[in-house]
């Protein structure tokens, strides 16, 4: 299945506004984030640092993915 993922912040400066990943059904986030982390690897970098959020509820690694979901993937933020 196709999946649309919004970037935010660096993210979003280093690969663009939105990307779309295939995925194997059923997805997980993990399973997502390793399609996003092989299509673009500036993402790897952050590993499990970025955090996912699915239909704006913060996403455990396990938790599924379904078509028609909201992504979006946001860097850890720094700063005070």
């Amino acid at each position: 299945m196709k999946v649309e993922v919004l970037l935010f912040a660096s993210l979003r400066d280093a690969v663009g506004r939105t990307i779309a990943v295939e995925v194997p059904e059923p997805a997980t986030v993990t399973t997502l984030r390793r399609a996003l982390e092989a299509a673009h690897p500036v993402i790897a970098r952050f590993g499990t640092r970025a955090k996912l959020a699915i239909n704006e509820t913060w996403a455990k690694e396990t938790d599924p993915v379904a078509p028609g979901d909201t992504v979006a993937l946001l860097p850890p933020v720094a700063g005070g």
